[in-house]
């Protein structure tokens, strides 16, 4: 069985696509915490960072999270985090398929994938 040329490309397309599972909290206004989920077109080399710039973009300008401003270099560290269950730095974690972004500590949250680094 051969598959037509417009079945391939569409599978194609579908392969270059990630689900990015995020975070969410504001104290100020949410109850408790919940996920949003989003598609995000894969590219070869993309960070966890590259994936949230692509959603605060296009899908959600809503987000909350530290972005390239800080440094982008992986010498900072604000932007730590969870990516898919172990800490990270979101500018530096490459991306291989779908991933569940997290704050690296829930009880210090003040927006989203923000979080109060002094005690």
């Amino acid at each position: 069985m051969h598959e037509s040329k417009s079945h391939r490309k569409a599978n194609e397309m579908e392969s270059n696509v990630i689900k990015v599972k995020v975070f969410r909290y504001d104290p100020a206004v949410d109850e408790s915490p919940y996920y949003s989920h989003f598609e995000v077109p894969f590219e070869p080399g993309m960070s966890a960072m590259n994936a949230l710039d692509y959603i605060y973009q296009h899908l959600d300008s809503s987000i909350a999270y530290y972005d390239h401003a800080g440094c982008v270099l992986g010498i900072c560290a604000r932007c730590t985090a969870k990516i898919n269950g172990k800490s990270g730095l979101l500018c530096q974690t490459p991306v291989q398929g779908d991933i569940l972004l997290e704050p690296i500590s829930t009880s210090r949250v003040i927006r989203d994938l923000v979080v109060r680094w002094n005690k």
